[in-house]
Order: C-alpha cells, then structure tokens, then sequence
C-alpha cells in the first residue's frame, strides 16, 4: 500500500501524511500534519468540546436531513470561529515576539 502525500503549504514539498495533534488552552485540540522538510504545521482544524459534542450529534443524525445540514453548517461556523480566534492570537504572539 502507497502512503498518502500531501503538498506543504510553506514550501510546496510532497510529504508524508502523518495526522497529529497537540493539546492547547482551553480544551482546544490543533489537528495538523508536520512537512518533513520545513517542520511546517498545516493546519487541518481545530476543536474544543462543544464542537466535539456536535460532531457525535452530527454523526448520530440520519443522512439527508435538514437536521443534519444545520448541524453542518453549526460545526463549520464554530471550527472557523475558532479558528479566526487562535491563529489572530498566533499572530499577535508572533507580533509581539518579533518587535
């Protein structure tokens, strides 16, 4: 079996894909692959319990519902607000380490 390979977002390298992930504040879990050349992180998603207790309700949901694409579109709007909300701390961190 052929591993998988994705392209890295830093320095366009074909790398192994290895799913990892790492424990932040707040009960946030940062899900990424790490490039094997540049140790560049891309993100896949984060997650935090009540986007965790959506997916088990989601995935707990008959297909082809109208419950089911509400539930959707609840995640997506919670997983890229938070999102938005760790990587703008990232890069005021990132700011002010820089200054």
């Amino acid at each position: 079996m052929s591993e998988q390979l994705f392209v890295c977002n830093k320095c366009g390298t074909y790398t192994p894909l290895v799913q990892k992930s790492d424990r932040l504040p707040d009960s946030v879990e940062h899900h990424y692959a790490e490039c094997q050349s540049c140790g560049y992180r891309s993100t896949f998603f984060y997650t935090n319990p009540k986007i965790k207790a959506l997916l088990n309700k989601q995935k707990n949901t008959p297909f082809l519902t109208k419950k089911k694409e509400r539930l959707t579109k609840e995640i997506k709007k919670h997983m890229d607000k938070l999102r938005n909300k760790i990587e703008s701390e990232e890069g005021n961190h990132a700011e002010i380490k820089s200054s």
